[in-house]
C-alpha cells in the first residue's frame, strides 16, 4: 500500500523525522564564534532516518569520501548512538549533544533542515546541502530567504542540472555549486546472462499511479507472462540484485533533485520507463528510455504496452536498451567524478574560511 504524501511528496514518516531535527535544533551547540577550530571539522546534520533514503545515503557516501581526502568530517545525528543501518557503513558519526561546532568548522545542514542554523552565533560558517530543490521552502519559508543569503552562508551544493536552474532562480546572488552523484558500479551493473520477463518498481513511490497503471494493462491481458515485482522493505543490496533480474524498471515519481533510483535501474541493464521528475531529465534519453509526463496513467500504459508488445516480439529488445542505458548512466556518474566535485567544493569552502581567519 502507497505511503500517504504531503505536496512535497515527502512520506508522513520523513515528515515526522524532519519535525524531530527542528525540534533539536536548538540543542546544536555552537561557541561564541570567537574561538578557532585546533583542526576545521566538516559536521552534515543529518535527520535520524532509518528507511531507505537514497539523499542520506549520499550525505554517508560525502563523508567517508571527505575523510578519504584528509578532511576531518562527520556525519552528525540527532539521537544518542543512532546510525543509519539499512545499508553496510563504517562513517564516523557524532551526536549533537556532545558536539560543538567552533569557528573555522562548517556546518553543512540539508534543505529540509535549515532552520537549525537559524541562531547561529555569528562568525560560525554553514552550507546547505539542497539535494531536491522542490523541498526549498517546506515549513521554514520565513526564514528561507534570509538563511539563503546571510553573510555566514559559505555556499549552496545540489546534485542535478534541475536544482541549479531553480536555485539560480530564487538566489541569483548566492554562490550555488553542482555535485555530481555516482552509481555504486559494483552494486548496479549490467549483469549477464537470463533476466526473467520481470518488471520492477517502487510502491512508495507514487503509489497511487503505479497501481493505475498496471491494472489498466492487467485489464487488456498486457501482463500475461510476465511478473511484476514490487521493491519494498528491501536493503540497498537487495534492491540492486533485483533490478539486474529485472528487465523493465517503472518509475513513478514527482519532483525529485535527482532521481537515482531510475538511475540505479538504468545503471543495471533495465529498460526504464516513467517519469523523470525533473531531476532525473538529464539521463532520461529516448534512445534508452521512455519518459512519460508526471501523472500521464494513460500515456505510461501505452509506453509499458509497447515495451511488452517490443519483448515479446523481439526476446532481447529490452536488454539491448538497458546495455546502453548502463554504460551511458555508469560513464556519467561515476565514482571519479563524483569524488573529484565533493572534494573540490568543499576543499575550496574550507580554505575561504582559512583566509578570513
Amino acid at each position: 500500500m502507497a505511503l500517504h504524501r504531503n505536496t512535497f511528496g515527502l512520506s508522513h514518516a520523513f515528515r515526522r523525522v524532519v519535525a524531530s531535527v527542528r525540534d533539536r535544533q536548538n540543542r546544536l551547540k555552537v561557541t561564541s564564534g570567537k574561538t578557532w577550530t585546533a583542526k576545521p571539522t566538516v559536521y552534515f546534520l543529518t535527520p535520524d532516518y532509518q528507511q531507505p533514503a537514497g539523499g542520506i545515503r549520499v550525505i554517508y557516501r560525502h563523508v567517508d569520501i571527505l575523510n578519504a581526502a584528509g578532511i576531518n568530517t562527520f556525519v552528525l545525528h540527532q539521537t544518542q548512538g543512532f546510525r543509519c543501518d539499512w545499508f553496510l557503513n563504517r562513517t564516523p558519526v557524532r551526536y549533537v549533544e556532545d558536539t560543538c561546532v567552533l569557528r573555522g568548522d562548517l556546518l553543512i545542514v540539508p534543505e529540509v533542515g535549515i532552520g537549525a542554523v537559524a541562531n547561529l552565533c555569528a562568525g560560525i560558517r554553514y552550507a546547505i546541502f539542497n539535494q531536491n530543490s522542490h523541498l526549498t521552502w517546506r515549513d521554514e519559508s520565513r526564514k528561507v530567504k534570509d538563511i539563503y543569503r546571510r553573510t555566514e552562508l559559505a555556499g549552496v551544493i545540489t546534485v542535478s542540472k534541475h536544482n541549479m536552474e531553480m536555485l539560480r532562480f530564487c538566489f541569483p546572488e548566492t554562490g550555488i555549486s553542482r555535485v555530481r552523484l555516482s552509481i555504486d558500479p559494483k552494486m548496479f551493473y549490467n549483469q549477464a546472462g537470463f533476466r526473467p520477463k520481470r518488471i520492477s518498481y517502487m510502491p512508495r513511490r507514487g503509489g497511487d499511479d503505479a497501481a493505475q497503471v498496471l491494472a489498466m494493462l492487467d485489464a487488456r491481458g498486457g501482463l500475461d507472462g510476465w511478473e511484476v515485482k514490487p521493491l519494498h522493505g528491501l536493503s540497498h543490496e537487495e534492491v540492486a540484485e533485483e533490478l539486474r533480474h529485472s528487465r523493465i524498471f517503472l518509475a513513478f515519481t514527482h519532483q525529485e533533485g535527482f532521481g537515482l533510483p531510475a538511475a540505479e535501474a538504468m545503471a543495471s541493464g533495465c529498460y526504464v520507463i516513467g517519469n523523470h521528475g525533473f531531476g532525473g531529465r538529464e539521463f532520461f534519453n529516448s534512445s534508452y528510455a521512455a519518459g512519460v509526463q508526471t501523472g500521464d496513467v494513460v500515456g505510461f500504459a501505452y509506453a509499458l504496452d509497447e515495451a511488452i508488445r517490443q519483448e515479446n516480439a523481439h526476446d532481447g529488445w529490452c536488454a539491448a536498451k538497458g546495455a546502453v542505458a548502463s554504460q551511458a548512466v555508469l560513464t556519467t556518474y561515476s565514482e571519479a567524478h563524483e569524488i573529484s566535485d565533493v572534494v573540490a567544493v568543499y576543499t575550496e569552502m574550507l580554505q575561504m574560511q582559512a583566509a578570513a581567519a
